[in-house]
């Protein structure tokens, strides 16, 4: 149904609200909520003790959050001790504040679990409860550990001063300033403070061996480095304080100040990789792995900045998981080389390829990664959002736009229509229809180069995407570039009578669905393409084993096949020992084991496509024992098309390269031209 249009005064009377709106939104944002916390965390016991004092902002329904398993050993309000009505979700416990309080004083106890041993990423990531031992103790802000304050079913922004106190050999901190530390020979008590408004507080401790470093800030501030190490990794402390330093300057050159004061490393004994303000929480194993320093770690220092600097509006879309990749990982991969960013490019388009039409979620609904195809969105899609959005309005005016996004929205909620505001005023030039087509729709362009008689021409099929595309001619005196506007369904090429190929997009810069042709498969494609069947092959213990390291490789469990099926219509993952694999393939008319895997190491792994397009993934064992050895990396090696493995670890990987779609025209359609 259409809407009848309004007069102009009613427009031009809607437009000034508006703009008022947006403008006094930060005057308007409720206050946030201040906590003076008193907690004393006892590893060995997986026991908190804790005790709040809670500032409440003057508004409506509002709501005290704890965790369900919480002891409350006193609440009161304004002073008085109270019974408020109190209801359960889930988890939760919420209790109704009456109208005008000013403050709640809550004390309570916590048992917690078990740090968990020998977990995954993907398993820490799906956990959001609290935990604890003498290894570490990790209390995630979203558990709900200590209370918090909900205005209507909204989390409000906090500010804190937390007191922390461990057992001597433990270290605790919390985001923010670290504003005392002291000892004794039976506790350590630590204060940290966040005068700024964030969104909630993660809790970490473990017997770290802290190192600190002093830089100078843009601004002229002292910021304070740190790293709180397991004893066993204390000496990458300095090489890791030493790329803090280079990331501050970077960033604040190109962004603006830090937010914060301080930049704390906490090492995880799980394989964790989180950013919260003002630190980063990484596992272990990855903080000893030589590259995360110069890839991980930036990522998650930039997003002291976006996430936890300007925080997105999570129910209108996540932005700050793409514009750090974009920012840190494909920034770095330029560094490199042109190349390495192609690669990546290459990597974020086959990935979405690989996500079956229809499926895939609009970029405006991804919140956070929780499978691979969200990631695919959340990080890939989006940053090619920004490569695209860099190459249509110049590196200057890019630039410019980032600096007036932070200044205008530092320690507040933004979403995509502000982001957007941010490059429009800079760029000068309406970007409304550009945003909104990689935003909304759920798909993405299919182009193709065909010849129509002697005409060349550009198609998208479905022609809902407004486009700029690259197109290379190439002739015998060299090649030249043209970018060719696509609006509908199809436009003719202007060429040149000696002109013999078109190369569509040949540097992967425009968001589309490759051609099966275009990008060889790569092993984590069995995630993107809906839900897997599983083939296992042999005998017990090699179903056994292959059983295992499906559930490590797969997002959710896959539909077990008979050892005699054939491939099917699904995303097919086999998994068995060499001579049945190589049978297997042979009886079912598969691609054969690749040559150069033959005879090399103890498991091979490689990437294939059935018939129907569906990804297939083989893993082939000399025995049970490699099977079960394998699946520790084997997760981690989604980004290749093979893999070689030797009693546990990697000696071998690579992925074919891409090849761009061509079409050769012929002389006679040349000399017709």
């Amino acid at each position: 149904m259409d809407v009848a249009p309004r007069p102009a005064w009613r427009r031009a009377l809607a437009c000034l609200i508006a703009w008022l709106c947006l403008s006094m939104a930060p005057l308007w944002a409720a206050e946030p909520v201040s906590l003076d916390m008193q907690l004393r965390l006892l590893p060995g016991e997986r026991r908190l003790e804790g005790s709040a004092l809670l500032k409440l902002p003057a508004s409506a329904d509002r709501r005290l959050v704890i965790r369900r398993s919480a002891r409350l050993a006193s609440l009161t309000v304004d002073g008085q001790a109270m019974r408020l009505k109190r209801w359960w979700r889930g988890d939760l416990e919420i209790r109704a504040i009456p109208d005008g309080a000013r403050t709640v004083e809550v004390s309570w106890q916590l048992d917690l679990a078990s740090t968990p041993e020998n977990t995954t990423h993907r398993e820490t990531l799906g956990s959001n409860g609290p935990t604890a031992g003498p290894a570490g103790s990790f209390l995630p802000a979203g558990s709900y550990w200590y209370p918090s304050l909900q205005v209507g079913q909204d989390d409000q922004m906090q500010r804190w001063r937390v007191t922390i106190e461990v057992p001597t050999g433990q270290r605790a901190i919390v985001p923010g300033r670290l504003v005392e530390d002291d000892a004794d020979v039976s506790r350590v008590r630590t204060i940290y403070r966040m005068d700024v408004p964030a969104t909630g507080i993660d809790l970490m401790a473990g017997p770290y061996v802290v190192a600190e470093r002093a830089i100078e800030s843009v601004d002229g501030r002292s910021l304070k480095l740190r790293t709180l190490f397991h004893p066993r990794i204390a000496d990458l402390s300095s090489d890791y304080l030493d790329a803090l330093g280079r990331y501050f300057k970077r960033y604040e050159e190109w962004i603006g100040p830090y937010p914060y004061d301080d930049f704390s490393i906490v090492s995880s004994p799980t394989p964790t990789g989180f950013g919260m303000p003002s630190l980063t929480y990484l596992g272990v194993d990855v903080l000893r792995l030589p590259f995360i320093r110069d890839t991980s770690l930036g990522h998650e220092v930039l997003h002291n900045w976006w996430g936890n600097g300007v925080y997105p509006a999570y129910g209108r879309g996540n932005w700050s998981e793409g514009l750090t990749t974009f920012m840190a990982d494909y920034t770095y991969a330029l560094d490199a080389s042109p190349d390495k960013a192609r690669d990546m490019r290459v990597g974020w388009l086959r990935d979405l390829s690989a996500i079956p039409a229809g499926e895939a979620l609009a970029l405006r609904r991804f919140t956070s990664r929780r499978h691979g195809v969200s990631a695919a969105i959340g990080y890939g899609k989006s940053a090619m959002l920004f490569v695209m959005l860099r190459d249509r309005i110049g590196q200057a005016a890019f630039d410019r736009a980032i600096r007036r996004f932070w200044r205008q929205h530092r320690f507040q909620v933004a979403d995509w229509s502000q982001l957007r505001a941010a490059f429009e005023a800079e760029a000068g030039q309406a970007l409304d229809r550009f945003f909104a087509q990689w935003l909304d729709a759920r798909d993405l362009p299919e182009l193709r180069l065909q010849a129509v008689g002697d005409t060349p021409k550009l198609s998208q099929g479905t022609g809902r995407f407004d486009l700029d595309v690259p197109v290379r001619l190439s002739s015998a005196t060299g090649n030249t570039q043209r970018a060719i506007h696509l609006a509908g369904r199809d436009v003719a090429i202007p060429v040149t009578p000696d002109t013999t190929r078109l190369t569509l997009d040949p540097e992967f810069r425009v968001l589309r669905r490759l051609g099966a042709a275009e990008a060889a498969p790569v092993l984590r494609e069995i995630n993107l393409a809906g839900r897997a069947s599983l083939l296992l092959l042999g005998d017990a213990d090699f179903a056994t084993a292959g059983a295992t390291l499906a559930d490590r490789l797969l997002d959710r469990p896959a539909r077990r096949l008979p050892d005699t099926a054939a491939p099917g219509n699904a995303p097919l993952l086999v998994i068995g020992p060499a001579a049945a694999i190589d049978a297997w393939l042979l009886r079912h008319a598969q691609a054969p084991r690749p040559a150069n895997l033959a005879e090399r190491g103890d498991v091979q792994a490689w990437a294939a496509r059935l018939p129907n397009g569906k990804p297939m993934m083989v893993v082939s064992g000399a025995s049970a024992a490699a099977i079960e050895a394998a699946t520790r990396p084997l997760p981690h090696l989604g980004p290749y098309g093979w893999v070689v493995i030797e009693a546990g670890r990697t000696v071998d990987k690579g992925q074919a390269e891409s090849h761009p779609q061509g079409l050769a025209l012929s002389p006679r359609a040349a000399q017709a031209r």
